[in-house]
């Protein structure tokens, strides 16, 4: 299968795809991803296909969303969307790295970073499909699991027996010949075939079936063999899977398994496409910027994700209420607020490029667009406090001119009326070295947790 890579916001012309062998039609590609954006396209496409008049060619690009999906027409292919500071790195394997450490985090899928280290070593060529690591994962993550027995639980069983035990079914009983010498009973059995194991076993099937990886393909044959006396996934066994003390050492691994399941299995005939995965960078972006502050600032501050601020308008819901219209869909949610015994900080984390096209030619900007200066402003006014924005940030790659939150140097300015304002870029190529992302959390290396607590402190008392 040919594979498109793309990142983020990048173009990829029609004319170059069928350079590389891939035919296929505008009208194809919109269907594609009109089922693609159906599915994860919540607030905007996920994928688009655009006419450039000045080229005279369609082109096809991303918005936002990292992942995969593939359609199985006449000429397959697969398409798989990377983050975008890493657009430049001739390594493609560190955003797949980034990518899989994020969706842990999020997704709170239970593996370790040695896990993962494991999935991007063994994706090594660059035609390999990115299900692939799912697969792997699937597999390595399911076989920790049952090393250590298979989840069973109670069921009910109807029968004919010739041994009396459970309850004696009397309704069906007197409907039998007097000769019959089996008895219909209602009894319970302790079994493996339950909602939950049918969803790994078909994960698993799924796996068997589609892996391209010899070793992988093995795996998953061998784990079959625990599965013998579970039966085959019924439409609404995901909706069934309930976790309790028992069986909660299984829910990671139900999170990859129902990946794989949505993303590879169970394709309807008619729809030539499969859906994939996608995950919203801008909110993995957040959740990772999140738990960094919150790990560096524990035991100096309470740490919250959005916080709910006052109304920006002064008495708003009288004024609402008499006009019978609202200003604003909700009120003020700062993506992160700090709150220490001496000050308060507001923070915006903005998952964006400061590289602009003005006037035909590349500038270098500080932050985005003026409206996010307007909004980090009000929500510290509303909160009481300081304010600071975070970018990513990729050394000598990606927003590499703005200051470094983990370094040594202090990035603190201030608005006009001298509330203190930090400016920060969050520095990727620190992540797997100095920054860790486990399961749970993120761990950092005392040098730069040091260095980004001082940050913050300093921000939150210079008000």
């Amino acid at each position: 299968m040919r594979t498109v890579t793309i990142y983020e916001f990048q173009r990829k012309y029609l004319r170059g795809l069928h350079a590389e062998g891939i035919k296929v039609s505008p009208s194809e590609l919109q269907r594609f991803f009109g089922f693609i954006n159906s599915i994860y396209g919540r607030e905007g496409d996920v994928l688009s296909l655009r006419y450039d008049v000045s080229r005279g060619d369609y082109y096809i690009q991303a918005h936002g969303s990292v992942g995969f999906a593939y359609y199985l027409g006449d000429e397959p292919f697969m398409i798989q969307v990377l983050p975008k500071p890493y657009r430049n790195d001739p390594d493609h394997r560190r955003s797949m790295k980034f990518f899989l450490s994020l969706l842990n985090l999020s997704g709170n899928l239970g593996m370790s970073q040695h896990d993962i280290e494991r999935a991007v070593s063994a994706h090594r060529e660059e035609d390999e499909l990115i299900h692939e690591m799912f697969f792997y994962l699937y597999t390595s993550q399911l076989g920790q699991k049952i090393f250590h027995g298979m989840y069973q639980e109670y069921s009910e069983v109807e029968e004919n027996s010739r041994t009396l035990r459970g309850r004696v079914l009397l309704s069906r009983l007197i409907r039998t010949t007097p000769e019959s010498l089996d008895i219909p009973i209602r009894h319970t059995v302790l079994g493996t075939d339950n909602p939950l194991n049918r969803v790994l076993k078909a994960a698993l099937e799924t796996v068997a079936e589609n892996s391209s990886w010899e070793g992988v393909r093995r795996e998953a044959s061998t784990l079959l063999e625990y599965f013998r006396g579970v039966g085959r996934l019924k439409d609404d066994d995901p909706g069934r899977v309930s976790f309790n003390s028992l069986n909660e050492r299984f829910r990671p691994v139900y999170t990859l398994a129902m990946i794989v399941l949505e993303g590879f299995g169970r394709k309807k005939r008619e729809n030539p496409v499969q859906r994939g995965i996608f995950m919203d960078m801008s909110y993995l972006f957040e959740t990772l910027v999140y738990h960094t502050i919150r790990r560096v600032l524990q035991g100096e501050a309470a740490v919250y994700q959005d916080y709910r601020l006052p109304h920006i308008v002064e008495g708003a819901q009288k004024v609402e209420s008499k006009l019978g219209a609202v200003f604003t869909f909700g009120p003020p949610l700062p993506d992160i607020l700090v709150e220490t015994d001496y000050g308060r900080c507001v923070i915006e984390v903005k998952y964006r490029s400061l590289l602009v096209k003005m006037m035909g030619q590349w500038k270098r900007k500080l932050v985005r667009k003026s409206e996010e200066l307007y909004q980090i402003y009000s929500y510290s006014r509303l909160a009481g406090g300081s304010a600071a924005v975070v970018y990513p940030r990729l050394e000598g790659v990606y927003n590499y001119w703005i200051p470094d939150m983990f370094g040594p140097e202090e990035s603190i300015f201030s608005f006009f009326d001298g509330t203190p304002f930090g400016l920060f870029g969050y520095e990727l190529s620190r992540v797997g070295r100095e920054v860790f992302i486990t399961r749970n959390g993120v761990v950092l290396r005392e040098g730069v947790a040091r260095n980004l607590r001082e940050h913050l402190l300093s921000l939150c008392r210079a008000r």
